[in-house]
């Protein structure tokens, strides 16, 4: 095909001569712009590397400020400290660039290399060319805080020397000090004339290249253009041939060419409830909710068909729940692509949803689940006064890399061998001295009854390597590394965690939250214990509140002082379920009248916002108001006491009802110093106060049983026209009476489990009954959950009810014999508390 004047005449303008021009645009560009730009960008971040150097020794300053103000040392001792720490500070290439110090008269308080004119007055002092430089320092912090300054000094530590200088000066406003440091300006444009020779050798090679590359490009523009006109004619006839296949299409269908929609057909455009031409109008990422980019970069083969889940942003809300079927087609060489839109119910997600995490949870479970008593490696100890080398050759002989110092007897520290590598090998130190003062101090431990995921958990939140191990009785037992375990992390439930402490907003945690019931469906399948279940519900739902009541400070503002979130009933017990609604409080520390009001209205503030959170991510809001949104319920460390107090010693039925729910307080958010406080004071005013044991004990003792005198279950819910049993009201009064008994001999644990193991352990109850107990629990807990689910599964709100209809026998027989054994715990009762104790 042979090309025209007019085509040739069209070449040459729309390629030779715009080349030609971009050339000698280049070149003025380059002289009248870039260059001076460069030099412009050099000074600014010269200016910014002075700004952020001088601030990051303003911090230094402000360090030993917070020291005085918090009386650790006095003002004097905190001014001398940051001159002797900032006068030996250096930096640049040679490391003789410096910081200097001076006051607002002006003084200098500090110069490193003109120490004559430390303690001098500047008012006076003049550079070479007789600016009042100091003056003009203080003159810029007192009007602007900061700013620039330029003057004439000696160059570095030669004073023979004078050069032009640029300083940074800023005002530290608690002490009058104006801390500065500079530039040598002559470094500055030796700076800049390397860049010009540099930018001119780049302008003339490039100048060379475009010269040679516009001559290959006329040649071959020319032949390309004969071709253009052969394959435009092809890829029309392309074109039509796929829209003919996306308008035939039975499901919705949209054809894209050049990253344009050029085709949309019928069922399409019903889906997304809008004409052909509005399709048209729009971009693949207006369409739906991922986006076009990143779905392109997935699809490599040419024929092979893609799917993705995403979202159609329908024009009638909400979004339909979509998959797209993707294929790359080619017109010549003109990339295209046809996308098959089908629309899924929310059933087919949910089912894929559970399937997905099931198999995911199921992978880890087995080893998340299990306690770390399997895992832990014997302990190594050494008395305090040992040498290091013989700590060394100990640990070397036993082949562990930690080992626990003892004094009398008692652990009181560990070392590991990265801390004598780092700490001793490192510095150099006597390997003879003892090793007392290098050990890390106190001993964390736990029990050895925790799961392997809440280990994981510690070791992140305190920055552990190594935690010891406590059998029942206290006793350390052994030590688990966070090494050991590091691998058992990739597939373990903490990742939920991780993705709610990651989560910018409370949209993010939603996505999280909705993947709970589904997390329960799938441990029940694995076969998990209850106890599991409950302990990672708990961990859940605490990073969810934790997240929330950060990204609520984030929006409201700073607490004013010191509080703590606590959770109570089934929350601060670590027994929630997929039913539970909120149950929270809030301690804050005391503070004067004067600021009580202020205080107490923004933690009711922030108790309001956070409950509002909780209840939009499903944790229905507290029927009984027991929530930290509710002013009776955000309370000062004294008025707290003063609450249980009254509680105590009161005993009529609502103060048991209420104090029975805050007495599981647990604490959620904050340091636990209050938490702890007030617990020690609980069980302080419980001493010998019998009376209200037994009143504590009525309410179990009252319980009637849902089992009628002919051995059928009947309704013990509110409608009693309904077959329904609420397993909740059989719960109770187990979870009550291990609640006394725990109260009684001063067991701060709050979950009923470890409550109760914490019993047995002490001998307080037999080892049958703890069997009883422990068994009817789970297997309640585990039909409680089962209910629940299957309720979601079709819909339905989950609560504590269970149609009798739906129970096999076998169901039937075991809550029968779990109801008995409730009549025995409330003959014990009677037998305890109720003659007085």
């Amino acid at each position: 095909m042979h090309l025209t004047s007019k085509d040739i005449s069209r070449f040459l303008a729309g390629i030779v001569f715009p080349s030609i021009l971009t050339v000698l645009l280049f070149i003025v560009s380059m002289y009248v712009f870039i260059i001076p730009t460069f030099e412009k960008n050099i000074m600014d971040k010269k200016r910014e590397m002075l700004s952020e150097l001088v601030n990051a020794t303003w911090s230094l300053i402000e360090e030993y400020n917070q020291d005085y103000a918090d009386s650790l040392i006095s003002l004097q001792e905190a001014k001398d400290l940051s001159i002797k720490r900032i006068e030996k500070i250096r930096y640049g290439k040679e490391s003789k660039d410096y910081f200097w110090i001076i006051d607002m008269q002006p003084k200098m308080i500090m110069h490193p290399y003109r120490k004559e004119l430390n303690g001098t007055e500047l008012t006076d002092y003049k550079d070479q060319a007789g600016k009042l430089l100091f003056v003009e320092a203080v003159n810029i912090v007192d009007s602007l805080s900061e700013g620039f300054v330029d003057y004439m000094w000696q160059w570095k530590d030669d004073s023979s020397r004078i050069v032009p200088k640029l300083s940074f000066v800023k005002k530290y406003e608690n002490w009058n000090w104006i801390i500065g440091t500079g530039i040598y300006l002559e470094d500055v444009k030796e700076e800049i004339s390397i860049l010009k020779k540099r930018l001119n050798k780049i302008a003339f090679i490039i100048f060379g290249i475009i010269g040679i590359i516009i001559l290959i490009i006329v040649k071959q523009s020319l032949d390309i253009e004969r071709r253009r006109k052969s394959l435009e004619d092809k890829l029309k006839a392309s074109r039509r041939k796929y829209q003919s296949l996306v308008e035939a299409s039975v499901d919705g269908t949209i054809l894209i060419i050049d990253n344009e929609i050029r085709f949309s057909n019928m069922k399409f455009n019903l889906m997304l409830g809008s004409s052909a031409s509005y399709v048209l109008s729009l971009k693949f990422d207006d369409l739906f909710d991922i986006s076009w980019d990143e779905l392109k970069s997935k699809i490599n083969i040419s024929g092979k068909s893609e799917s993705f889940d995403a979202k159609l942003k329908s024009l009638k809300k909400p979004y339909k729940e979509i998959v797209l079927t993707i294929s790359k087609v080619f017109f010549g060489k003109q990339e295209g692509y046809i996308i098959i839109v089908k629309d899924i119910t929310q059933i087919n997600l949910v089912e894929k949803e559970t399937e997905q995490l099931s198999n995911e949870v199921q992978t880890s479970l087995l080893l998340m689940n299990q306690s770390i008593k399997h895992f832990i490696k014997d302990l190594v100890t050494c008395d305090i006064n040992t040498p290091i080398n013989e700590v060394a050759r100990i640990m070397t002989r036993k082949n562990c890399d930690v080992i626990f110092t003892t004094q009398n007897q008692q652990i009181i520290g560990l070392i590991t061998d990265s801390d004598i590598r780092s700490r001793i090998i490192a510095e150099n130190i006597n390997i003879s001295n003892s090793i007392a003062q290098f050990i890390s101090a106190p001993v964390i431990s736990v029990n050895d009854n925790i799961l392997l995921y809440e280990a994981i958990l510690i070791f992140k939140d305190k920055q552990l390597s190594h935690l010891a191990v406590k059998n029942n009785q206290s006793d350390i037992v052994g030590v688990i590394s966070n090494l050991d375990i590091h691998e058992m992390n990739r597939n373990s439930i903490s990742f939920l965690v991780r993705e709610v402490e990651a989560s910018e907003n409370i949209y993010e945690i939603e996505k999280t939250t909705k993947k709970l019931p589904i997390l329960i469906k799938a441990l029940i399948n694995s076969g998990a214990r209850t106890q599991n279940i409950t302990r990672i519900i708990t961990s859940l739902t605490d990073a969810i509140t934790q997240r929330v009541i950060r990204l609520t400070i984030e929006t409201i503002g700073n607490p004013p002082c010191k509080f703590e979130f606590i959770a109570v009933g089934s929350e601060g017990r670590m027994e929630q379920t997929l039913a539970t609604d909120q149950d929270n409080a809030i301690i804050f520390e005391n503070v004067n009248a004067d600021n009580y009001k202020v205080f107490k209205q923004y933690f009711v503030e922030l108790g309001k916002v956070v409950a509002k959170s909780l209840d939009y991510l499903g944790f229905k809001y507290c029927n009984g108001e027991v929530m930290a949104n509710n002013p009776k319920w955000v309370l000062s460390i004294d008025e707290w006491k003063n609450q249980f107090k009254d509680w105590i010693n009161n005993g009529d039925p609502k103060s048991i009802l209420e104090a029975g729910i805050f007495f599981d307080l647990r604490c959620v958010y904050g340091d636990q110093k209050l938490t702890n406080d007030l617990t020690q004071f609980i069980f302080t005013t419980l001493n010998n106060k019998a009376v209200f044991f037994q009143h504590m004990a009525n309410p179990i003792l009252k319980y009637k049983s849902v089992v009628n005198l002919f051995g059928n279950i009947v309704s013990n819910s509110k409608d009693k026209d309904s077959s329904n049993i609420d397993v909740k009201k059989i719960i109770l009064p187990i979870i009550s009476f291990i609640r006394l008994y725990s109260l009684k001999y001063n067991i701060t644990e709050t979950n009923s489990i470890l409550r109760l193991e914490k019993l047995r352990s002490l001998n307080h109850i037999s080892k049958s009954l703890y069997n009883e107990i422990i068994i009817s629990l789970n297997y309640l807990m585990l039909l409680r959950f089962k209910f629940q689910v299957n309720k979601l599964i079709k819909n339905k709100t989950p609560d504590n009810l269970i149609d009798i209809n739906d129970l096999t026998d076998i169901e039937k027989t075991t809550i029968k014999k779990i109801i008995s054994e409730i009549s025995n715990l409330q003959t014990q009762l009677n037998f305890d508390f109720k003659g007085g104790i």
